[in-house]
């Protein structure tokens, strides 16, 4: 049977790390293929005590279930195709979401009535009244009425360069574990997409060096990084964001995926003893100047995460 990560992968995907692949995608997707094995994948130690086997395991399974949790939430928020459609209503892949909360539920089991209204809404026939709802809900711009990005959410008395320097935290914290935006990138590095995917990556390395017994040191600097990366940027916005995409779309998958979303970092934030942001974060005033060079360069014209083109 496929993994999670190998259903997720074999779709046509916009690439948005375009350096994250052989390594950490392969320890990912076999670090679930040995907790799907789970007896397997401990016994191999048997010089350890089995409760260290056990401890070790569940902390494999959980940042395994973690990571596909995340990059599950990234697909969905992507720009509706029919091929990433197919996927995500896929039998086989809406299984592996499942069993990925069953790892969590121990501390999360809140989160399963959630999941199910999610999923009861991604049906093989229900890509049109999504893509509809979709370029409603977040327009024809980067900043439509429930905007994607970040850097719009935040201090209103903040300076002009509040966000040139938010977008170069988000850099930083990118180019720091080794990943590079893909040169067809259609997103800036705020997007929701990419901020959730950079989680999905932490926790797959995470699992990676669990697995692997690499040095505690790195183990936890990648964790420190995902407590970071919640408290100064996905924590900090997302649950106005999801907020606002609750009032803004109509009863039915986007509401479901805001109140899932919002649930599920929440939890993560929790876990690592991070404080969320405000849940009625304002949307900062717009930059007028810069909108006019927008008109200039026709980009506004265009849906979400389309690249403008000569």
């Amino acid at each position: 049977m496929p993994t999670p990560f190998e259903l997720l992968k074999a779709s046509p995907r916009r690439s948005v790390f375009g350096n994250y692949g052989s390594e950490t995608d392969g320890a990912a997707s076999t670090t679930t293929a040995c907790c799907e094995e789970s007896s397997n994948c401990a016994g191999s130690e048997t010089a350890a005590p089995q409760s260290a086997i056990r401890n070790l395991q569940s902390a494999i399974d959980e940042a395994v279930a973690r990571s596909f949790v995340y990059r599950f939430i990234a697909k969905v928020f992507e720009d509706p195709t029919p091929q990433g459609w197919a996927v995500l209503t896929d039998a086989a892949t809406q299984t592996s979401f499942r069993t990925a909360l069953q790892a969590l539920a121990a501390e999360r089991g809140d989160l399963r009535d959630g999941a199910e209204k999610l999923l009861a809404a991604f049906t093989p026939d229900g890509l049109e009244a999504f893509n509809d709802s979709y370029l409603v809900t977040f327009g024809h711009a980067a900043r439509g009425p429930c905007p994607m990005n970040e850097i719009e959410y935040g201090n209103l008395k903040a300076d002009s360069l509040f966000q040139p320097h938010r977008l170069a935290d988000l850099n930083a914290f990118y180019r720091a574990f080794g990943l590079e935006l893909a040169d067809d990138a259609a997103e800036r590095p705020d997007h929701i997409c990419l901020e959730l995917e950079f989680m999905s990556v932490l926790a797959a390395k995470e699992a990676y060096a669990l697995e692997h017994q690499l040095d505690a040191d790195q183990i936890a600097l990648g964790r420190e990084a995902q407590k970071k990366f919640l408290r100064e940027h996905l924590g900090h916005w997302l649950p106005a964001f999801t907020r606002r995409l609750e009032r803004e779309a109509s009863p039915g998958a986007l509401a479901a995926l805001a109140a899932f979303t919002r649930g599920f970092v929440l939890s993560e934030c929790a876990r690592l003893g991070v404080t969320p942001g405000s849940e009625e974060l304002l949307l900062r005033p717009v930059d007028e100047a810069a909108d006019r060079m927008c008109d200039s360069c026709g980009i506004t014209s265009l849906p979400p995460g389309a690249l403008a083109t000569a």
